[in-house]
């Protein structure tokens, strides 16, 4: 197990702003992950760290105001994109699931940062709520690997990952989310390369708490993120 590696660099607080933007782009990455690119003059003018998230806002059932949040994929001058998981019927996935080109959206954001680790290797454990996330620490780390254990609904949900990812698709085929088994056992056969290495964890909030104590990695080595919660209304 590494006990030392060179501490990243603290995040830098980022302010954060309202925007109104358009939706200039849709796509599918897979039956459940669909892009979503939205467009507007002013988000050129803002500095997006890298795997900050944005809270869209939308109106409850009742009438009253409600936020999503969702991780920011990437930017590119005026255009910032992100891909938003279709996991039933709550109010961020039929929203997702629900837009048009040309629409608008109002959204707060940015808020947080992940910071690509100096250490000498990297792994990241997600399933499909962080995996933008994962994509653009592993965009960010290149030209040095990544190895990432994915856990997703099925082999159809496989997402566009950079090259420099090694990737172990874990797929539940049937078995309910929010549960540690699969994380548990991939990280069971883990064999931790020599040198100092840092964990990213992201997922359900009971899962990756479970799952913290098992991480091969002094826990200071570590970046823990609960994006979910099993029986709870969903945040992205």
């Amino acid at each position: 197990m590494a006990c030392c590696f060179i501490m990243p660099a603290a995040p830098h607080l980022t302010r954060t702003s309202q925007f109104q933007a358009s939706v200039a782009e849709l796509g599918m990455l897979s039956p459940r992950m669909r892009r979503i690119t939205l467009a507007a003059p002013e988000l050129a003018t803002v500095h997006w760290p890298l795997g900050c998230e944005i809270a869209v806002v939308l109106t409850g059932p009742d009438g009253r105001e409600i936020r999503r949040r969702y991780t920011v994929r990437s930017t590119a001058g005026e255009r910032l994109t992100l891909d938003a998981v279709l996991h039933g019927h709550g109010p961020g996935a039929s929203w997702a699931a629900g837009l048009r080109i040309g629409d608008l959206v109002q959204f707060v954001g940015p808020r947080g940062e992940i910071t690509v680790a100096e250490a000498d290797w990297l792994l990241a454990l997600t399933d499909e709520a962080g995996l933008p996330a994962i994509a653009a620490l592993a965009e960010a780390a290149a030209p040095r690997s990544v190895t990432v254990f994915a856990e997703i609904a099925d082999d159809a949900e496989r997402y566009p990952l950079p090259g420099n990812a090694e990737v172990r698709w874990l797929c539940r085929d049937g078995r309910p989310a929010g549960t540690t088994e699969l994380m548990s056992a991939a990280l069971a056969d883990f064999r931790p390369p020599d040198g100092t290495g840092y964990v990213y964890l992201l997922g359900e909030s009971r899962v990756v708490s479970q799952l913290r104590p098992e991480l091969p990695v002094h826990r200071i080595a570590s970046y823990v993120k609960g994006y979910w919660n099993l029986n709870a209304r969903p945040t992205r």
